[in-house]
C-alpha cells in the first residue's frame, strides 16, 4: 500500500518513499490480477487512518495480486480533486462523508450493483444506486467531564444556544465535512435558519471533521458537535461523555463511490463488496468502536443506543442533496451576521 495526503489547500503530499504516478500509468493496467487484468486500486480515503489502513490491508491480504494506492484528506477536498479529474479520472474510490457527498456529484460516479446489498439494511442503500453504504454514523454532542459538570452538559440541540455557551462550542465547516452538513439539515428540521444563527453564534468553525472531538478530548474546549466514531474515540479516556440529544438525530449512511471511468472498475467493486460483507462489517463492528454496521447479519454493538432507542428524525436525502450548495450559503451568511 502507498500513501498520499492531501494538505489543506488540496495539495499532495507523499507519506512513503514511492510516488504515485497515476497518470503516467494510466491506473496499472500491466501485471497479472484476480480482476480484470489490473493489479492496482487508487483509493481517495477521507475516514481516519487507522480504519482505512486496516480495511486496506485485509483487502491486500485477500487479494495478493492487487495493490493499493492510498491518497487522504478531507472529504471536500478529495470531492474536488475527482471534479478536478472529470475526463481523466486518476482514482476508483471515494470513501468517506455520506451518501450526500456523492450525491451531489452523480455525474462523476458509477452505479454499485451487487448481490451484498441483498444483505444491507434498507434504512441506509442508495435510492439513485450510488452508494455503497459501508457504515452508519449520526452527529452527536460531546463535552468534556473536566470542563463541564453533567447537570449542566447540554442535552439537546437547543440547548447549545444558550448564550453560557458562546465561544465554547467547536464544530468543522459544513462545507468541508459532508457529516457537518448533516447535522446543519439535522437543526433544519427542527427549527429554521434563526435557529441556526443562535447556534452558530456560539460555535468556533474548524476547517477538519476530527479537530472537534479532538479538542473536546485533549481538554481544549468544553463542548463539541461531532460525528459518532470520532467521540466514541475518547470515551476510554474517561475525560468525556456522548449525549443523543432528545430533540432529535438523523442516523446517515457512510460514503463509498466508484468513480466514474476509473482506471481499475473491477478492483473498486470488488473492495465496495469486500467492505460491505458480513465478515468485515462484523470486524467494523469489533475493531472501530462507534462505528454502525449496515449489513443485517452483523451483531449491533453494545455501547452504543440502537436507532430504537433514539429520536431518529426521517432524513430527507434526495432534498439533502437538491439544497446543499443552496444551504451552504446561506451557512456562510448566517455565519457573517452571527461574528
Amino acid at each position: 500500500m502507498r500513501v498520499q495526503r492531501l494538505n489543506r489547500w488540496g495539495m499532495v503530499a507523499t507519506a512513503t518513499v514511492a510516488t504515485l504516478a497515476l497518470a503516467a500509468c494510466g491506473g496499472g493496467d500491466s501485471g497479472d490480477s484476480n480482476s480484470g487484468g489490473s493489479n492496482e486500486l487508487v483509493i481517495y480515503a477521507s475516514h481516519p487512518t487507522e480504519m482505512v489502513d486496516y480495511f486496506v490491508d485485509a483487502f491486500e491480504e485477500e487479494n495478493p495480486g492487487i495493490s493499493v494506492d492510498l491518497v487522504t484528506g478531507g472529504t471536500g477536498d478529495l470531492l474536488s480533486r475527482v471534479q478536478a479529474e472529470e475526463g481523466r479520472p486518476q482514482g476508483d474510490i471515494l470513501w468517506g462523508g455520506s451518501s450526500t457527498t456523492g450525491g451531489s456529484q452523480p455525474d462523476l460516479l458509477e452505479k454499485y450493483e451487487s448481490a451484498v446489498l441483498d444483505d444491507i439494511d434498507e434504512t441506509f442503500k442508495d435510492p439513485d444506486g450510488f452508494n455503497a453504504p459501508s457504515d452508519a454514523f449520526t452527529m452527536v454532542i460531546l463535552y468534556n467531564t473536566e470542563l463541564v459538570d453533567e447537570a449542566d452538559a447540554p442535552k439537546t440541540w437547543e440547548d447549545l444556544t444558550d448564550p453560557k455557551w458562546e465561544g465554547k462550542v467547536r464544530f468543522a465547516d459544513p462545507s468541508a465535512s459532508s457529516s457537518s452538513y448533516a447535522a446543519l439539515v439535522n437543526w433544519l428540521m427542527i427549527g429554521d435558519w434563526d435557529f441556526v444563527e443562535k447556534l452558530a453564534a456560539n460555535m468556533v468553525i474548524d476547517d477538519q471533521s476530527s479537530a472537534p472531538f479532538t479538542a473536546v478530548g485533549e481538554g481544549e474546549s468544553e463542548v463539541a458537535v461531532a460525528y459518532e466514531e470520532g467521540a466514541h474515540r475518547w470515551l476510554d479516556s474517561g475525560n468525556v461523555e456522548i449525549v443523543y440529544p432528545d430533540d432529535g438525530v438523523v442516523i446517515l449512511p457512510g460514503g463509498l463511490f466508484q468513480i466514474a471511468d476509473g482506471p481499475n472498475p473491477e478492483n473498486a467493486k470488488d473492495f465496495a463488496d469486500f467492505v460491505l460483507s458480513e465478515e468485515q462489517q462484523q470486524a467494523l463492528v469489533e475493531n472501530f468502536p462507534g462505528r454502525r454496521p449496515t449489513n443485517v447479519n452483523v451483531d449491533f454493538p453494545s455501547d452504543m443506543p440502537a436507532a430504537e432507542d433514539l429520536n431518529v428524525l426521517d432524513y430527507d436525502t434526495p432534498e439533502a442533496e437538491e439544497l446543499q450548495d443552496e444551504r451552504l450559503a446561506e451557512w456562510k451568511d448566517v455565519m457573517i451576521s452571527a461574528r
